[in-house]
């Protein structure tokens, strides 16, 4: 029997929301674009998530390229944050971290997104396609070979987009010899294990339109880690937590830790949903580009390493990377590494210089503990102005942060430790504002990977 080949210019693996924006920005622009996902159509787009994402972002979205926003009528967008916080095991130690969020229904927001990228007459969608094997002829990604269920096909495309999420599936069937300037494979200790539930609660709970992070006594055994509770309506959480998969944390049985919370706060609580999921939880790949090759999202190790947000980046990822495909187009280039270089460099520009606070703040924990991070938080030497800089504001640094550790004397070993901290966070951001041309790469790699391995 003759295998089946497709041909399109552009492959996208991966339905959740860098595919789908992806997809749907390149269909905007009548690019011939296959999107492939191994679930069925009807569960596309559903994830472990907490729900969370920007009303902002989701408006530059809709702004940039058309990408449909939220309904509330429809419960796409589930109810707008009133309360964002940090909340620690100290009654005292609640932090603000600013506004201008929400929750939304993802299956039914990425359904909406899939259903509008497939509308589109230059997309379409082949559900329930696995992809065995990236085709690959003289060090340049020519398509994919899938597994449908009417058998083994391949696409062949003149450029993939690996938007699969941490899996990475196209990432990981790439030949060594083209992840000189990337990891085939995350290693395990930069990803974070996450395990969510969408519950009911019989009375109206008491985190009404709200976002909260925070520590609760399972966490000792799992640290670096935290818990989240995210108000979905009067009666409904999204609620779960994540930690670090680092040696010490191996063995921990996630949803056993989950239940234990479950059952102090909501013990009457019905279960409408349960999924666990792995989450980058380090700075961006060093590259997210190669001959014929891009990635977007999670894949790209795109999500927040402090808090696992992952959603939003997803989304404003898959747009930049169509955005960059798009550009090398109407300039008449090949989709090489070379021609692509300009995606690395927002990116860093971008989520290197955000995610530089999340390292900082994750080091700290690990060699500190949380009880002395609340400290900095109940002594006012971290405060909601820090957290929205670090949140809307990066590149302006943390000086004001740095002038309250010298005017203390308590905790020396502690406050030295922040200053360690600070110190290396305004390293790894000027190391991202620093990204270099494609020839200083392997200079400025260096100059990453030594700053991430330095100990508080």
């Amino acid at each position: 029997m003759t295998e089946k080949v497709l041909e399109t210019e552009v492959v996208v693996v991966g339905g959740g929301p860098a595919g789908v924006s992806a997809a749907f920005t390149l269909g905007r622009q009548k690019i011939p674009t296959i999107l492939v996902d191994r679930k069925p159509k009807e569960k596309i787009g559903d994830k472990v998530c907490g729900d969370a994402l920007n009303p902002i972002l989701t408006k530059w979205c809709y702004d940039q390229v058309g990408l449909p926003q939220p309904d509330p009528e429809k419960k796409e967008l589930m109810e707008i944050a009133e309360t964002i916080v940090l909340r620690g095991s100290n009654p005292r130690v609640i932090l603000p971290m600013g506004l201008g969020s929400a929750t939304v229904d993802r299956l039914r927001y990425g359904q909406k997104l899939l259903h509008a990228a497939e509308e589109l007459e230059s997309v379409s969608v082949m559900a329930e396609t696995r992809v065995k094997e990236v085709i690959v002829e003289n060090n340049v990604v020519k398509g994919v070979k899938v597994l449908t269920p009417e058998g083994e096909q391949s696409i062949m495309s003149k450029i993939v987009i690996d938007a699969s999420g941490s899996s990475g599936v196209v990432r990981r069937r790439l030949p060594l010899s083209m992840c000189t300037k990337f990891p085939q494979k995350i290693p395990r200790e930069e990803m974070i294990v996450a395990y969510r539930e969408i519950i009911r609660t019989k009375e109206p709970h008491q985190f009404q339109k709200g976002l909260y992070l925070t520590y609760e006594k399972e966490l000792e055994e799992v640290m670096p880690g935290y818990y989240w509770f995210f108000s979905r309506g009067e009666r409904e959480l999204n609620i779960g937590l994540g930690y670090l998969m680092i040696e010490e944390n191996l063995g921990k049985n996630i949803r056993e830790l989950n239940q234990s919370v479950r059952d102090r706060y909501f013990p009457d609580a019905e279960i409408l949903a349960s999924q666990g999921d792995q989450i980058p939880a380090r700075m961006p790949l060093p590259s997210l580009v190669h001959n014929g090759f891009i990635t977007a999202g999670d894949a790209g190790a795109l999500a927040n390493p402090l808090n696992g947000e992952g959603h939003g980046p997803a989304l404003f990822s898959g747009i930049k990377a169509a955005q960059e495909i798009l550009k090398v187009r109407e300039e008449g280039k090949e989709y090489t590494e070379e021609h692509l270089w300009g995606y690395n460099k927002w990116v860093w520009s971008y989520f290197g210089v955000e995610f530089a606070m999340g390292i900082g703040i994750i080091k700290f924990i690990f060699k500190f503990g949380y009880p002395e991070f609340e400290w900095l938080i109940e002594h006012g030497i971290i405060t909601e102005d820090d957290i929205n800089t670090q949140l809307y504001e990066p590149a302006k640094g943390h000086k004001g942060m740095l002038k309250k550790v010298f005017k203390l004397a308590r905790k020396p070993r502690v406050l030295m430790g922040l200053r360690k901290t600070l110190n290396h966070v305004e390293k790894l951001v000027k190391i991202a504002q620093e990204y270099p041309d494609i020839e200083n790469f392997d200079e400025w790699n260096r100059k990453l990977e030594k700053e991430l391995e330095t100990e508080l």
